[in-house]
């Protein structure tokens, strides 16, 4: 039994290794574009888990203590991109859509951003929880 487990770490660990984003995390801030220019977002007026499985992401949202959405789908990780598809979700202009963020952890740190037609669409920080 102890060998089993041992082979079967050997033979994940790559995998858990080379996708930093398993796991849990909680949102810490954000930028997003607007017609009049970037609103910010910030914990706690703003309160998001987001889980990520080794092919699928979700998340809830709160602001100021409500029920704000909650999303999710597939995933792929490809040059330093998360890809996201969504697939569920409260926000009917999300459903089915694509998009590719740039991304890079530092520490418990989760950077990402979204830029469409060399615009950037949406900034985010998120923190390590598990």
């Amino acid at each position: 039994m102890k060998s089993l487990l041992l082979a079967s770490l050997l033979i994940t660990s790559p995998l858990v290794l080379a996708n930093p984003l398993l796991g849990s995390w909680e949102f810490v801030e954000g930028k997003y574009a607007v017609e009049q220019g970037y609103v910010t977002a910030k914990a706690p007026e703003l309160t998001s888990v987001k889980l990520i499985t080794a092919t699928h992401f979700n998340y809830i949202t709160q602001k100021n203590g409500q029920f704000h959405y909650a999303g999710g789908g597939q995933y792929t990780l490809k040059n330093q991109q998360f890809v996201e598809t969504f697939v569920y979700g409260n926000i009917e202009s999300l459903l089915g859509k694509t998009m590719a963020f740039d991304y890079k952890i530092e520490g418990d740190l989760w950077h990402h951003s979204l830029t469409e037609n060399g615009k950037l669409v949406e900034a985010e920080v998120w923190r390590k929880i598990d």
